[in-house]
């Protein structure tokens, strides 16, 4: 149950980001080609955090499932690294349009905790 319910808090944000990259779609695209993210890269994130998102949700914690968010979670970790690392004031568009900050060590932080979540759904399943 506690398990379920940590993977299920990291499937709602995942899925907020998603679903809010998709309500927005032209703002997402420009604030992609932006950062220097490439169009096909662009097209394929709102609908991959909107499903990892809804699987992590719906499904028992499964190590797969799990695995992929942690994954997804590790490379926009590794991007916002590299943003910050070059002094970007490029919104990170993180959750959409709704990011109109620079990205910063709290969204790092931010997927540290949902990374700790995930680990914690997989040591508790």
């Amino acid at each position: 149950m506690i398990a379920h319910i940590c993977a299920a808090i990291v499937g709602v944000l995942i899925a907020i980001a998603g679903a809010t990259k998709i309500t927005d779609f032209q703002q997402w695209r420009k604030d992609a080609d932006a950062q220097h993210v490439w169009p096909m890269i662009a097209l394929v994130v709102p609908p991959l955090e909107l499903l990892v998102g809804a699987l992590l949700i719906v499904l028992t914690p499964q190590p797969t499932v799990l695995g992929a968010a942690t994954l997804l979670l590790l490379v926009f970790s590794a991007f916002l690294v590299a943003q910050i690392a070059s002094g970007s004031s490029t919104p990170c568009a993180c959750f959409g349009s709704k990011s109109k900050r620079a990205p910063s060590q709290r969204d790092i932080a931010r997927n540290i905790a949902m990374m700790a979540l995930l680990f914690a759904a997989a040591v508790l399943s």
